[in-house]
């Protein structure tokens, strides 16, 4: 099975320290890396903007040695209250592939363990509430990126994330769809966090509510972590009978899983 992963960081990303070029030493597919942009980031105390004019540069020197395999990506980590930021920030860049996420709420990531602590209702209203800021905000985006993300530290099954968020996810969905965006299967969440039935709970939704897009990716932040376990992931998919990932190379095209 080629590898078509689309969502991949290196060292213009805040948290990655892996040379880029690494991963094109290593194989020979398409690479789009989805670099870290999270205005207000309380894991940094700062706003995280990846080196734009020195990525820029990097992906076109790429591109002369490995016969056009790089392209721009970027994870957009949004922040309802600094939109116009953002929006400042992307301004005149161009990128084959943008990912859209909710990383944390100005005053956690919810990812820290302070989540663990707090009713489970109040950071799924929290966080949701933000997802849905995202889809409806003025930010354009290719993908929504791990929507499981602030459960990935919470002990929630399906069926108490149809209790608790229902009403967000069918929104999520229908925005998602009506935007004609893809939805991602991250192997970090399935696999190292254990979310795939979370996952499945999601997938037989977005389908039943007409989403047919789908992304693969492996939320790597250094080499050992490419495109991994993505044969579980295309047997997951094939189950319910999606045959085809979507790949942003600047522009869409259907790849297929078999």
């Amino acid at each position: 099975m080629k590898i078509y992963d689309q969502h991949l960081h290196s060292n213009f990303s805040f948290d990655s320290e892996e040379n880029i070029e690494n991963y094109f030493i290593s194989n020979e597919n398409n690479i789009v890396t989805t670099e870290h942009m999270d205005v207000a980031n309380p894991v940094t105390g700062k706003n995280d903007f990846p080196d734009y004019p020195s990525y820029d540069k990097k992906i076109r020197e790429l591109n002369e040695k490995y016969n056009n395999r790089a392209y721009k990506g970027i994870e957009i980590g949004f922040f309802p209250e600094k939109e116009e930021e953002t929006l400042k920030y992307l301004d005149g860049k161009t990128y084959a592939l943008k990912l859209l996420s909710v990383h944390h709420n100005g005053k956690f990531d919810f990812m820290d363990d302070i989540v663990t602590t707090l009713p489970v209702d109040q950071v799924l209203d929290d966080y949701f509430n933000r997802m849905i800021q995202a889809l409806e905000s003025h930010v354009s985006a290719n993908v929504l990126a791990h929507f499981d993300y602030a459960l990935r530290k919470l002990d929630v099954t399906p069926e108490q994330l149809d209790s608790y968020a229902k009403k967000y996810l069918d929104k999520i969905i229908h925005l998602t769809v009506g935007k004609e965006m893809s939805l991602e299967l991250n192997a970090k969440s399935m696999y190292l966090y254990g979310n795939e039935k979370l996952y499945s709970y999601m997938v037989e939704k977005y389908i039943g509510l007409g989403g047919r897009l789908f992304t693969l990716g492996s939320d790597a932040h250094s080499l050992d972590q490419y495109g991994n376990k993505f044969d579980k992931m295309r047997e997951f998919l094939l189950k319910y009978k999606i045959s085809e990932v979507a790949e942003y190379t600047n522009d869409l095209k259907m790849r297929p899983l078999r």
